[in-house]
């Protein structure tokens, strides 16, 4: 699924947010994604051969990526979010989104192929044209698809849920 706009998730959990901060220091592998690309590469070569959750907490902050086996697959989607106490445990509320600078390098791509096949039509290259335009669109594509998400809402699940209908039947 292609997912350009952030998606806000919200959840309440029985658990104390102490708890929550030791299930996330426990399950993530600690990484603190940086504008340096080379930093990023060598974190996902250091753990090519294993499937795992990664990212980092800072105070009631946390985020949320997942790294699958044998992928270069640094710039995909997270869960950022943050927890705080509630009436029944802990509220962690957050959005599914890209990293900032996927946003940008995809404003970036698309003034440039745009650009290069309007400079292809006013010079009458037709078919320079439809070749940006087929680039354009591939690199929309490829930019914000997205087949991680499944695996952020699997991590998610392991929390346990509070349902309303615990307290009823009671």
């Amino acid at each position: 699924m292609l997912l350009i706009i952030p998606r806000k998730y919200e959840f309440e959990t029985t658990l104390t947010p102490k708890r929550v901060a030791r299930k996330l220091d426990g399950e993530l592998t600690e990484f603190r994604p940086t504008l340096n690309i080379l930093a990023t590469g060598k974190f996902m070569r250091s753990h090519k051969f294993e499937s795992l959750y990664y990212g980092r907490r800072e105070g009631d902050k946390f985020l949320v990526c997942y790294h699958k086996f044998k992928k270069r697959d640094g710039g995909e989607t997270g869960f950022f979010g943050t927890y705080e106490k509630s009436q029944h445990g802990t509220l962690i509320k957050g959005k599914f989104r890209k990293p900032i600078v996927t946003y940008i390098f995809g404003i970036i791509w698309t003034l440039l192929t745009l650009l290069s096949g309007l400079v292809c039509l006013s010079l009458g290259q037709q078919y320079g044209a439809i070749a940006c335009g087929v680039l354009f669109l591939l690199g929309v594509f490829f930019l914000f698809w997205d087949s991680k998400i499944k695996f952020l809402y699997g991590f998610l699940d392991g929390f346990p849920r509070y349902e309303e209908n615990d307290e009823n039947n009671e």
